[in-house]
This record gives structure tokens, sequence and C-alpha cells, in this order.
């Protein structure tokens, strides 16, 4: 996996742990010292990236870079949707916001953090997370996040509406026999129905996991 892994000095932040943790697991680029949009601009442009990770402090109209330069929600899913990042992780203070915004403006998932984190708690999901995306759980954040987060409400799961939508039409598509697969009709049936039942019990898991079921 492909990280841009934002964490600017000088703002009070010790991201050292949380950096060196995530480097252990993936392809991390990063983004120290002073740290302006031109900056991450840059970075999304040149190279593509799978998530785009801040490690600083944040609040609900944006995530804090250098000279008190406030990077908005809108700044952010711009920056995913140039290279179609999948995913955005907000190791910053009270972020449910921008989470939120980024999952309905281009990115699949975003994990925000609820309440105000310490440096000596902040990165501890980051860690286990990215740990179980690279032990099996690679392409399944949601199976990443479940097994990440210990359920006391300090962070949260974004997920793109427009993806769950995306996996209703893939349901329905399983369920109709293919025409030009040389399948027996009994064996596509079974096909089918495998790939629904799979693909229902994951939207029913993503919504629980959103506090709507």
């Amino acid at each position: 996996m492909k990280i841009l892994l934002v964490a600017p000095d000088g703002l009070g932040v010790d991201a050292v742990s949380e950096v060196r943790r995530v480097q252990q697991y993936h392809d991390v680029a990063s983004l120290y010292g002073t740290v302006t949009p031109d900056d991450i601009y840059r970075a999304v442009q040149e190279k593509s990236f799978d998530v785009l990770h801040f490690a600083t402090h944040g609040g609900p109209d944006g995530v804090l870079l250098s000279n008190g330069v406030i990077l908005d929600a809108e700044t952010i899913a711009q920056f995913v949707r140039l290279r179609e990042t999948a995913g955005v992780f907000f190791s910053a203070c009270q972020t449910g916001r921008l989470a939120s915004y980024c999952a309905r403006h281009g990115a699949r998932w975003a994990i925000s953090s609820e309440v105000d984190l310490s440096d000596a708690e902040a990165w501890k999901l980051a860690a286990a997370f990215y740990s179980h995306q690279r032990n099996g759980h690679a392409k399944d954040f949601v199976g990443a996040f479940r097994l990440a987060d210990d359920g006391d409400g300090d962070y949260a799961l974004h997920v793109s509406l427009e993806w769950i939508a995306d996996l209703q039409r893939l349901a329905a598509t399983a369920a109709t026999i293919p025409h030009a697969a040389a399948l027996t009709r009994q064996e596509a049936a079974l096909w089918a129905g495998g790939t629904l039942g799979a693909t229902a019990a994951l939207i029913l898991l993503i919504l629980k996991l959103a506090g709507v079921v």
C-alpha cells in the first residue's frame, strides 16, 4: 500500500512514533518540516497514493499545516479526486466532519478521530489498522478497521455511499445468469447466490459500523 503521510513539524504534535510504525508496514512517502498545500498537491500530482494520512492538529474546519494554514475538507477532497485516492486517515482531533465530507466527495473511505487525541495514544489505531491491512486485509478496509478499533467510539469509519451503491449493483448483476459463461444453470445459480450473499453481508457490516442498523 502506498501512503502519503503529512506530518508538519513545529505544531506541538509528536508524530515520530506514528510515522515509524506506519513505515514498518507500507510504502510511505512523508512530508515533514514546513508543509504547505502546494507541497501536498505536488506530491499527489506526481504519484498515485492509496491513502492520504494526516498526523497533525485538526478540527471541524480542517487540519493544520505549517504557518497556521488550515487545510479544509474540500481541498483535501480535491487532492483525493486528483488521482482517485481510495482512503483518508485523519490522525487528528475532532475530524469526523472532514472524514464524512471526503467519503461523500471522492474517497471510498475515511477514518476520523471523534475526540481529542494525545500523542501517547494517537499512533495506536493507525499502527493496528495498517498492520491488519498488510496481514490479510490489503483490500478490506472494513475488516482492518474492525480488528484495529476497540469500539470505544473514539474513532469512526466513514464509507462512501456511492461505493455501497456499486456493491448493490454488483450483487444484482451477480444474481443474473452469465449468458457467455460455460456454466450449467445450477453452477451459475450457486455462483450468483454465493456472490450475492457475500456482498449483502459486507453491506450489512458497513451499515452496522456506521450505526445505521
